[in-house]
């Protein structure tokens, strides 16, 4: 259960530099920079990795 939350708060994080970027985009035409896209695909792993694992501990009980 603590893995499906974590996820939806890595999901959140990833929501919020995804619309910050927007934003950037659109007002100031820039894009991200290189450490912002490294968090984001971070996050991507992150979110993939506690998927995996709450996924497969509601496999194993039940």
């Amino acid at each position: 259960m603590i893995n499906i939350l974590f996820a939806i708060f890595l999901f959140g994080v990833l929501c919020a530099i995804c619309a910050k970027g927007i934003y950037r985009a659109i007002k100031y035409k820039q894009s991200l920079s290189v450490k912002e896209y490294a968090l984001l695909t971070a996050l991507v792993i992150g979110i993939m990795i506690a998927l995996y694992a709450s996924g497969n501990s509601i496999i194993k009980n039940n």
